[in-house]
């Protein structure tokens, strides 16, 4: 998969590399990748830190001096002795992209697996394969003939030092990605209620995690809601999570969390179902708010602002393929927030004239007659099937 410089990237790396794991890396696996791979691993390693923050490949390129095109064959390496895994997303704007960094197996398991051996060997040869494995996994150093000159250890008194020792609370940050700073969800609530009997630590992924917050934005649920709704959509003999199920519950819930000050703050359905003076929203229309949260980005001010303009252009109705053509025009201009969103509505006002239609007679129809020259008003029926035209182009 062709990598440009304006696409996005993510890091997940769930291990730290050891002494063992890096003498294997250099030792056996630098000759299979090749130099340009180990590079690019280790660059990986050290941008898996920051995994909240998304950053195009135009950074990696910088950063390693390395050309697209060989960047993608030395990822196709890494991945081809699974040392990544490598996810995908397309859009229209810029493609996404998620490395998952798998831990480099022990020299023991290497030459144990015949694909890893055998290609080692026929890389650098059988003579310099005996001689890494002679190095990497013979026993200890003898010690036959030596003799231990190590000093005594002298045991201190318990007052010459200092055994007191600070601790700094540190508080986990659940944001993912640039885009996810739309979400307004209390993970740290969620993460110290829900049991991992319920929802195991193995299901807590970056996606899932995302997800339950993306979608508690949306709807407006709390903390407690979303917890409820978990034993519902986790399956723990397969260890599976149910994603399409929590879109379900969501969306068919009714929102918990408290009333901002600030109305464009509150949950896009909750805000739309104001609009229509308390009636419940609809289905159709909760997936448009949905789409518009997970699939587009946008937070709930700039969703909010959205729709109360699309409702008062488009005759208080919501018709998803003009959310989409609106939806897709802010994400090119980069609306991020309700001031943004805001002035976007005031360039393109639509003017509506609701001046009485007149047709004119054309000229070569008159013929002469005394009633050349004037205008016959149209009837109330001609009104009404321009004005359903004109409704239809609309749509």
């Amino acid at each position: 998969m062709e990598r440009k410089p304006r696409d996005t990237y993510r890091i997940e790396c769930n291990f730290a590399l050891s002494d063992d794991g890096l003498v294997s890396l250099m030792s056996l696996y630098q000759p299979l990748i090749g130099p340009e791979g180990i590079l690019i691993y280790l660059t990986f390693i050290a941008e898996s830190r920051k995994t909240q923050i998304q950053e195009t490949h135009a950074r990696l390129f910088a950063l390693t001096n390395i050309q697209a095109d060989v960047f993608d064959r030395a990822c196709a390496k890494l991945e081809e002795y699974m040392l990544m895994r490598t996810y995908y997303r397309e859009s229209d704007t810029k493609n996404s992209f998620i490395y998952v960094l798998h831990a480099p197996v022990s020299p023991a398991d290497f030459f144990n697996a015949p694909i890893y051996a055998n290609r080692y060997a026929s890389q650098v040869g059988k003579k310099q394969a005996d001689a890494t494995r002679s190095r990497l996994i013979a026993g200890g150093i003898s010690k036959s003939g030596y003799k231990d000159i190590t000093r005594e250890v002298r045991f201190i008194q318990e007052q010459e030092y200092d055994n007191t020792v600070s601790y700094t609370e540190i508080k986990p940050r659940y944001q993912f990605t640039m885009d996810d700073v739309t979400i307004n969800f209390d993970y740290d609530s969620f993460i110290k209620t829900t049991s991992t009997l319920v929802f195991p630590a193995e299901l807590r992924t970056q996606e899932n995690m995302a997800l339950i917050g993306k979608l508690a934005t949306v709807y407006g649920l709390s903390a407690d809601r979303m917890r409820i709704f978990m034993k519902d959509c986790v399956r723990l003999s397969t260890m599976e999570f149910d994603s399409e199920k929590l879109r379900i519950l969501a969306s068919k819930a009714q929102s918990d969390v408290p009333t901002p000050k600030d109305v464009y703050s509150l949950s896009p359905v909750s805000f739309l179902q104001a609009k229509q003076n308390g009636a419940k929203v609809s289905m159709t229309d909760r997936k448009i708010l949905e789409h518009l949260s997970i699939d587009m980005h946008f937070s709930n001010e700039v969703i909010n602002v959205m729709i109360e303009y699309i409702l008062k252009i488009s005759d208080n109705r919501l018709n998803s393929k003009f959310v989409d053509m609106v939806a897709a025009k802010w994400a090119r201009d980069g609306i991020e927030n309700k001031k943004m969103a805001i002035a976007e509505t005031k360039k393109d006002s639509v003017s509506q004239t609701k001046n009485n239609i007149r047709i004119g007679m054309p000229s070569y129809m008159q013929n002469g007659s005394e009633d050349s020259g004037k205008e016959t008003k149209a009837s109330d029926e001609m009104i009404e099937r321009i004005r359903k035209l004109q409704e239809q182009m609309k749509e």
